[in-house]
């Protein structure tokens, strides 16, 4: 009876492990993305910061806070460094164990997901919760945040098959008819770089939430 069974192997998704630096040059620049979301007649803007997570878990290290990561001319500061906004996710920090993944970006500020799907909820700053689920879908992480009241914020995210870079893509739906999709990519640090340290204090960080969709960078 098992002669015809065929049973497909399991298959492994990618670790996400590892110190990521930005590469401003391969990334999106989120402040000319979102300029052209509003020309043509969008509602795109800034990200709002978020709040405190729930049940113990910070929210949105690596995700699109207040602007974004990449080349942002205007969000640079007079030396050509990212600020504000910009320079938290300037780097990442990953560790993952099937299913938690944690991610922490340049302010320190963490983020935990669950790989399997189950629903977490983060506090947003301007009120409210956004439900979050992670999950695998062809070979990279999606990671879906809905607010109570607005958009859809949509964050896959993708190591190369050398492991040499992530890709971290952000999609966002809004409400009021806007969206954009914003592209940032990582280089690993190889071992033996001077590592990315976060603050010894970590903080929640911001979750993007579609109230931001404003000029609130």
């Amino acid at each position: 009876m098992l002669a015809g069974t065929v049973i497909a192997p399991a298959v492994e998704m990618p670790n996400l492990s590892g110190d990521w630096q930005l590469n401003r040059d391969q990334s999106d620049d989120p402040e000319k993305v979102m300029k052209e979301a509003r020309s043509s007649g969008g509602s795109g803007g800034g990200f709002s910061g978020g709040g405190t997570g729930r049940g113990g878990h910070g929210h949105g290290g690596g995700g699109m806070g207040r602007g974004g990561g990449g080349r942002g001319d205007s969000g640079d500061s007079p030396n050509g460094a990212p600020s504000g906004g910009f320079a938290s996710l300037q780097t990442l920090q990953i560790r993952h164990a099937e299913p938690t993944l944690s991610i922490t970006d340049a302010a320190g500020r963490e983020r935990i997901l669950y790989t399997d799907g189950r629903r977490t909820e983060e506090e947003r700053s301007h009120g409210g919760t956004t439900a979050v689920t992670a999950s695998w879908k062809d070979g990279h992480l999606e990671v879906v945040a809905k607010p109570e009241n607005g958009g859809k914020i949509v964050e896959t995210y993708a190591v190369s098959a050398d492991r040499s870079q992530l890709i971290v893509t952000t999609k966002v739906d809004g409400s009021r008819g806007g969206s954009f999709t914003i592209r940032r990519v990582y280089d690993a640090v190889k071992p033996g770089s001077p590592r990315p340290t976060p603050p010894a204090r970590r903080t929640p960080a911001p979750l993007p939430d579609d109230e931001g969709l404003d000029q609130s960078v």
